[in-house]
């Protein structure tokens, strides 16, 4: 299955329930509170749409989290629990809060109920999205401000487009469900908004190479008075296209343990060559002059072997001539040409993932 079928499925699921949640929930608090005993007249509409903002903004964070860093699953708690769910959830009632009292407004100005829905859940689109695009933000390091900009406007739109697809939807199979077309309503709501919010969270970044073992940071050596001192060879990138992240500006010189490299979406004919040799676009001292090279084309990752005992995926051995199409998270070894003990190692980040992650 591929990875885009994955995000798709995801965050459409994950819609789905958050949905469904909410409208559990909601009724859950309508059936215990005795509200309709003290307050007859008293919207119901005010605690399900109240309820259901919240829930439904904070299920599509929780889906973009987890398709960041699908791997690392303590990390993405952490990251929910300390910030992004709480910010998410309390942006999200007040939301819901503000849209219950439009929807009750519209409701005592007897506008059709018709109309009433397809702005409330035009709106509960639009929240989410915005949730959504905010919480992104405040975590990723693509987050600069014209990129938040454009994220919040592409979530927002889609958002609300969906909730009017679902809306629409909801109206036209509304007669034949019965019982279960509140049910169904919120079913719709959420997997469409799901599908929505999945292209406006389609990360730009592509491909990475984390840096692991074997690139721990070089102190340079002092240089005398009298004689000059040569720093040891370090790992670095010779490719404009290449860049780190996080980039700080400019800050880093060389390839470091924990830093990852943005690889581009697609490379030329030779591809990027790894090794010690000038012409390489990735150097490692030690390693083979030329001990591989990566080919980026539709969507893949492509590791071509060049030098036999030199490269290993995943504790693999390449062998000399053959490639091998890269997954998520896999690890690839690059030996030294003279001394079988010492290895540089990357970790290899797909489509999913943004790197800092």
């Amino acid at each position: 299955m591929s990875d885009s079928l994955n995000r798709v499925i995801f965050y459409t699921a994950i819609g789905a329930v958050s949905a469904l949640l909410s409208w559990s929930i909601s009724h859950l608090l309508i059936d215990i509170l005795p509200i309709q005993y003290f307050l007859p007249n008293f919207p119901l509409e005010i605690i399900i749409l109240t309820i259901a903002t919240p829930i439904i903004a904070a299920g599509i964070v929780v889906a973009e989290v987890f398709l960041s860093n699908p791997t690392r699953i303590k990390a993405n708690w952490r990251v929910l629990s300390r910030s992004s769910l709480k910010a998410v959830f309390t942006f999200g009632l007040i939301a819901g809060l503000i849209l219950s009292l439009l929807n009750w407004l519209l409701t005592a100005s007897q506008w059709p109920s018709i109309l009433i829905r397809l702005i409330s859940w035009a709106l509960i689109g639009s929240f989410a999205g915005i949730a959504e695009s905010l919480s992104w933000g405040t975590r990723s390091i693509e987050g600069s401000k014209a990129r938040i900009q454009q994220r919040i406007i592409q979530s927002t739109g889609l958002g609300t487009g969906s909730g009017l697809v679902a809306a629409v939807f909801y109206e036209i199979f509304r007669p034949v469900l019965g019982w279960y077309d509140e049910f169904f309503g919120f079913l719709l709501l959420g997997s469409i908004l799901g599908l929505a919010l999945c292209f406006a969270a389609s990360p730009s970044y592509h491909f990475a190479l984390r840096a692991g073992q074997g690139f721990e940071a070089v102190k340079p050596k002092p240089r005398g008075r009298t004689t000059q001192l040569l720093d040891p060879p370090r790992p670095e990138l010779n490719n404009p296209d290449l860049k780190f992240i996080p980039d700080n500006d400019g800050m880093y010189e060389h390839i470091e343990e924990g830093l990852s490299i943005q690889l581009p979406t697609t490379t030329p004919q030779r591809g990027i060559q790894i090794g010690s040799g000038n012409n390489s676009d990735i150097y490692i001292p030690h390693i083979p002059e030329d001990c591989a090279v990566l080919s980026i084309r539709n969507g893949n990752v492509e590791l071509r072997c060049r030098c036999e005992k030199s490269v290993q995926v995943q504790r693999q051995w390449v062998s000399q001539g053959r490639k091998v199409t890269l997954r998520h998270n896999q690890m690839v070894t690059l030996y030294h040409e003279s001394d079988c003990d010492k290895f540089y190692r990357f970790i290899f980040y797909n489509r999913f993932l943004d790197p800092q992650a």
